[in-house]
């Protein structure tokens, strides 16, 4: 049973999510670009995600969000730095592809840009069962074993959850963020549909 403290918690990201999600349409009319509102998205899911025991070499280590490349989207994620997820200060890194590909990610969300499908499917199998929340925009990302992919055509948001792949990894994604998915896989089977 849920405590008071945690049902206000809830529903106040709940809220918050909702918030960013219902704004989105007006903010693409005041030319908020694309990226700004992946990073709301990324930093707001992060905060739906639950991360298995050992997931963190301290108590107060930060929550590493890894990006492949160079590029605008690291340059915005970037401007999460110093802000926090349930008491962890974010870490912006980026990295590259042969650092994707190491044992024991030191990261806990991977950013993936597009990527052909031979280097996608090394990094899927690069990171399965390491408790990293895998997001990108590829077409088909969760289909491919990546947790959770982000539309990109604003002014609509639209995102698809693969729970087999976020269980394989060890993390566990609230029940009010699939909700809200378009697409979810669980067991193999496919829902579309919020």
């Amino acid at each position: 049973m849920m405590n008071y403290r945690n049902w206000c918690k809830y529903t106040a990201w709940w809220f918050l999510i909702s918030v960013v999600l219902l704004a989105l349409p007006v903010a693409s009319q005041a030319q908020l670009h694309k990226e700004q509102v992946m990073t709301a998205l990324i930093y707001n899911f992060a905060r739906f995600v639950t991360w298995p025991e050992g997931s963190f070499p301290a108590q107060d280590a930060p929550l590493v969000i890894a990006v492949m490349g160079d590029g605008s989207m690291q340059r915005e994620l970037s401007s999460l730095l110093g802000k926090q997820v349930e008491e962890r200060r974010i870490v912006v890194r980026q990295i590259s592809f042969k650092e994707a590909l190491g044992q024991n990610s030191p990261w806990h969300i991977l950013y993936i840009p597009q990527s052909s499908p031979r280097r996608l499917a090394s990094l899927m199998d690069a990171v399965a069962k390491q408790p990293v929340l895998t997001i990108s925009t590829m077409q088909d990302f969760v289909r491919k074993g990546g947790v959770l992919h982000l539309q990109d055509t604003l002014p609509t948001v639209a995102f698809s959850i693969n729970l087999d792949s976020a269980e394989e990894a060890g993390l566990t994604i609230s029940s009010k963020l699939f909700r809200l998915a378009d697409t979810v896989i669980k067991n193999g089977q496919v829902r579309e549909g919020p």
